[in-house]
């Protein structure tokens, strides 16, 4: 049996007996005595004992209170064994010996008084020391050990706190609250333990409101009697240094000021005492090593699933969400998820656990989508845990009770900023006229002091953050104090200035040169755009907001953004009274949104009315710079729409202002596109020179260049690309590589946006595909995909996907179902109005369906995009449309039965005659590639028609013109079709050129407007 004060229990039989006498006990109390045994020592919350003692069942807690004071009515004089710890539990710290044997004598090491010895060391919960840790008398403290699983993430500062208390008398721990300084100080304390001997004395100051309770909470650790003499301020201080032990203090920035004190006595009267405090801010004394206690790390998005499970956020998060439910986060967006919701988090270790608490609850994906709201979310922390470690709410409300009022307001505005800001941006947004320069000052250091705002230098300049959770708590305490819209609009206000003086720079820490004070955030002017088109907002200061904002989401690459943001400012200005925003601002929206809304899948026409408008506007202000950048757009969105001849004009008009002006890059510039406008018209040799002549005159400029400030043209890269386009059209595959990997290589060195992805789509896949080089092809498609998914190019989805259907094709897959995929993506392209280069789509479609035997289809859709490329000048296509039309054609006619024989000799006619057609016009544009691929159909007619000597004449012209030994598919079919019995060509004469393969085409001076060799060549057969 054992001996608890008068009593003798044994729990084996469930009997108690008091000087010899057996005594009854109800069965709930004698289970909560012996739940109160078995915790040796540690404080038992009330839900614990209840959970229990009455397993799975509601319990009021007055049922708990009743056998407690049953308890200590059979203890008698010993009532007081069972000690209340408020706001905590219950501790057991009655005195045990085994009944039938006399109590062994104390050693030396403790007192009369001491508590039950652990015999089964635990865990502490967070924010919660081990009752037995606390169990030392200032006479001779027990050297016991404590063994406390390291908390994750920070090895590197244990054994920086280790080596300071080494070294330093009095070492404090700072940081803000939840970020896990009373785990680590346990641990360090155990580990001081383990490797000096020396005891530890650990007190939990959090109910401490005075000196006098301060010195009560350390002589109550210290089990010295309530009469003693030794709780007196000195006697105390001198059984402490007189201890040797480490001195825990744990939670001491609300009696700051009292432990300071405290700590410097005790150093005075013995230097080898070593106190580790943890605060929320430093005691600021001369002995004192401060270690701030940093968030833990967090990975950044898009690593590799294992590189994720490397960071100690990831691993605190995933520990704690499996220890509660086993099962979660097995898979990879499971950790991906997890490694989210941790960055958002801040890695602030209290969140974290609080987050991976609702896992069992919510899973992951439920987590992760209600973090906005995380100070509601975050709640139902261990029962254990000090209440304040119990929400994350309560976590901050303790921080700030302990604020004077001019940091509260300075706290609470600051709410307002999402990223990091300076001195300057909290003077404009977060404090009252006349407020003095010393108060924000004092009221920073407050905050910075007690670890509720993050400061970083750079330099000699200094700027502020406020973490996620903090922001949060700040916003919240705005909103009671009804100031949300009022420091909304001042920070509107104040980013709006700061855009239109300062372009933003988005990339954190911004670009090297720039001045810090410009560095803004981009989160931030979306915050003020958020709150400008909200209800209780100011549209009319958002829409100018906006105005200067989408510049900036250009810059970044943020096209869909850009366009969802401009266009909204836009149909909010259509509201508005007329000049309520200026034409500057109204010129910016239109070209930002319809130089954007081409890529996410808008109708393109909508663009040419966006670019009419800023023409007009900016013509009636005599604004040179924006009347070209409204004709670049005007440009652009007719090669979009496929409308040559309208390209052509405003090229043409672009050309004509660049002539005036003093720059000679501006002139270049206007060359080059109407070069590309040429290359589209068919005039191919004539948009090479001046091509060549633009990307050499430009590589020597630099990159003053231009682009007119539009996004998608990046004048050397695009070049580069109609070059290599060019290129192959002329029987030149290996050098059209070769331009292809000189256009790409700036392109994805600077990862431009739409550039990158407009040119993998327009030149790099279908130019490497054509060429034979399957292999660059995929790899450029999968690049492109890539693009298209991170910055939803909903244009360029349906591209790539007829992109890959022709890859498809090349790889021999069967037509139906390559038309299956084919047929809806380039639906919604035309839907869209967008036709630029999208002709071998149409191609490959009627193709793929005169193979099902839909002949009739087919030639209607190629007839249908011949008329049109005749009505709008697209005639660089045109003559792979005729080949096309007369393939089909001959296809049609070998499908039928001798009975149609009349029919078949017509369709085989009219094919000749669209061949035909099509190698003259191919020669008129100096497309040899468009003419050997028609030679080749009319020539494997020849031999199937029993007429090899054709096919040799036909056919012979072109070994002069193009190497043999390419692997581009046209060149390797040439090869092929001569090697058929019947269709042997004895090779050309070495150096042997045939001139007609080429269109004669004037010398230009490429920076003179040549409009009158602008003219259609069409052949007479051409319909």
């Amino acid at each position: 049996m054992l001996q608890i004060g008068s009593l003798q229990v044994s729990f084996e039989q469930r009997s108690i007996e008091k000087d010899g006498v057996a005594v009854r006990i109800g069965a709930r109390a004698f289970d909560i005595l012996e739940v109160l045994y078995r915790a040796n020592g540690a404080i038992l919350s009330k839900d614990d004992i209840m959970d229990a003692v009455w397993p799975g069942q509601i319990v009021v807690e007055n049922r708990l209170q009743v056998h407690i004071a049953a308890l200590r009515t059979l203890l008698g004089v010993d009532r007081d064994l069972i000690k209340t710890v408020p706001g905590r539990g219950y501790l057991l710290i009655a005195k045990v010996a085994k009944a039938s044997e006399a109590p062994k004598t104390p050693n030396t090491a403790s007192t009369a008084n001491t508590s039950i010895t652990p015999q089964t060391p635990t865990t502490p919960d967070k924010g919660e020391a081990p009752a037995h840790i606390a169990t030392a008398t200032s006479l001779a403290l027990p050297a016991l050990r404590l063994l406390v699983e390291p908390p994750i993430g920070r090895a590197v500062e244990i054994g920086q706190l280790l080596e300071r208390l080494e070294r330093s008398p009095a070492t404090t721990v700072v940081g803000a609250g939840g970020i896990g300084k009373t785990a680590l100080a346990l641990h360090v304390a155990n580990e001081w333990h383990s490797r000096s001997g020396r005891a530890i004395c650990f007190v939990e100051l959090a109910r401490a409101t005075s000196d006098d309770a301060v010195l009560a909470l350390v002589a109550d650790a210290l089990k010295l009697p309530a009469d003693d003499g030794r709780r007196h301020a000195d006697a105390l201080y001198d059984a402490l240094a007189g201890s040797g032990c480490l001195l825990v203090l744990d939670n001491a920035e609300h009696v700051i000021d009292v432990v300071a004190r405290l700590v410097e006595a005790l150093l005075v009267r013995n230097s080898s005492v070593r106190v580790l405090v943890t605060s929320r801010e430093a005691l600021h004394i001369r002995a004192e090593s401060v270690l701030r206690l940093e968030p833990l790390a967090v990975p950044e998005p898009g690593l590799a699933t294992q590189d994720m499970l490397a960071y100690p956020a990831v691993e605190l998060f995933l520990c704690r969400a499996r220890s509660l439910a086993m099962a979660c986060a097995a898979d990879e967006k499971s950790i991906a998820l997890a490694a989210d919701i941790c960055r958002r988090l801040d890695g602030l270790p209290l969140a974290i656990e609080l987050a991976a608490a609702r896992v069992a609850t919510l899973g992951i994906e439920g987590v992760a989508s209600r973090l906005d709201d995380q100070l509601d979310l975050l709640t139902g922390g261990l029962r254990s845990a000090l209440p304040r470690h119990q929400t994350l709410r309560a976590t901050f409300e303790w921080s700030y009770a302990l604020l004077d009022a001019p940091s509260r307001i300075l706290f609470r505005r600051l709410g307002c900023f999402t990223g990091p800001f300076t001195f300057d941006a909290v003077c404009a947004v977060a404090t009252e006229p006349g407020m003095s320069i010393t108060v924000v000052v004092s009221s920073l250091g407050e905050l910075t002091t007690k670890s509720l705002l993050n400061v970083e230098f750079h330099g000699s300049i200094a700027t502020y953050r406020l973490t996620g959770s903090t922001r949060a708590y700040a916003m919240e305490k705005q909103r009671d104090e009804g100031e949300v819209n009022v420091i909304a609009s001042r920070h509107m206000r104040y980013m709006r200035k700061r855009v239109e003086e300062n372009r933003l720079v988005i990339a954190e820490g911004g670009q090297d040169g720039t001045d810090l004070s410009t560095r803004l955030s981009l989160d931030d002017a979306r915050t003020a755009y958020d709150w400008a088109f909200s209800e209780n907002g100011d549209p009319a200061q958002g829409v100018a907001l906006a105005g200067a904002l989408v510049g900036t989401l250009l810059d970044a690459s943020l096209v869909h953004e850009c366009f969802e943001r401009s266009r909204r400012a836009l149909d909010r200005l259509d509201t508005l009274p007329a000049g309520s925003v200026d034409v500057v601002c109204e010129m910016r929206l239109c070209a930002a949104c319809a130089s954007t809304l081409v890529y996410v899948g808008e109708n393109v026409e909508t663009a040419l009315s966006l670019w009419q408008r800023v023409l007009r506007l900016a013509q009636a202000a005599r604004d040179d710079a924006f009347t070209t950048r409204a004709l670049w757009g005007l440009w652009n969105t007719t090669l979009s729409v496929a409308d040559i001849h309208a390209s052509i004009r405003y090229a043409t008009r672009i050309q004509q202002a660049a002539e005036h002006g003093d720059s000679r890059s501006k002139r270049l510039l206007a060359g080059a596109m109407l070069a590309i406008s040429l290359h589209c018209f068919g005039e191919h040799e004539q948009a090479r020179e001046r091509l060549e002549y633009a990307v050499a005159a430009l590589g020597e400029t630099g990159p003053e260049n231009a682009s007119c400030g539009m996004p998608g043209m990046e004048p050397l890269i695009f070049c580069n690309g109609t070059l290599a386009r060019i290129a192959w059209l002329q029987g030149k595959p290996a050098h059209a590589m070769q331009l292809v990997e000189a256009s790409l290589d700036p392109a994805r060195r600077d990862t431009l946006e739409p550039t990158l992805s407009h040119l993998l789509a327009t030149v790099a896949v279908p130019v490497a595909l054509q060429c034979g080089d399957l292999q660059a092809a995929t790899r450029y498609l999968a690049l492109l995909r890539s693009q298209v998914a991170t910055h939803r190019f909903a244009i360029w989805e349906d591209y790539a996907q007829c992109l890959s259907v022709q890859i498809d094709l090349h790889c021999g897959v069967d037509a139906a179902s390559a038309l299956e995929r084919l047929e809806p993506a380039l639906q919604r392209l035309v839907a869209r109005g967008f036709r630029r280069v999208i002709a071998s789509f149409i191609v490959s479609s009627a193709e793929a369906l005169a193979h099902a035997g839909r002949f009739a289809e087919a030639a209607e859709r190629l007839d249908d995009a011949i008329k049109r490329s005749e009505s709008h000048s697209e005639y660089y296509f045109l003559p792979e449309l005729l080949r096309a039309k007369g393939w089909v054609e001959l296809q049609h006619a070998r499908s039928l039965g001798r009975a149609a024989h009349g029919e078949r000799t017509q369709r085989e006619a009219q094919a000749r005659r669209d061949l035909h057609a099509a190698m003259a016009l191919a020669s008129e544009h100096g497309a040899l590639t468009w003419k050997l691929r028609a030679a080749l159909d009319l020539a494997a007619h020849y031999i199937d028609s029993d007429e090899p000597a054709q096919a040799v004449a036909l056919l012979a012209p072109f070994d002069a013109l193009v190497d043999l030994g390419s692997p581009a598919p046209d060149i390797q079919r040439l090869v092929q079709l001569r090697q058929r019995p019947g269709a042997l060509v004895a090779p050309a004469a070495p150096g042997a050129r045939t001139r007609g393969l080429h269109a004669s085409i004037p010398d230009a001076n490429p920076e003179q407007d040549s409009t009158q060799a602008l003219r259609p060549k069409m052949s007479t057969g051409a319909r």
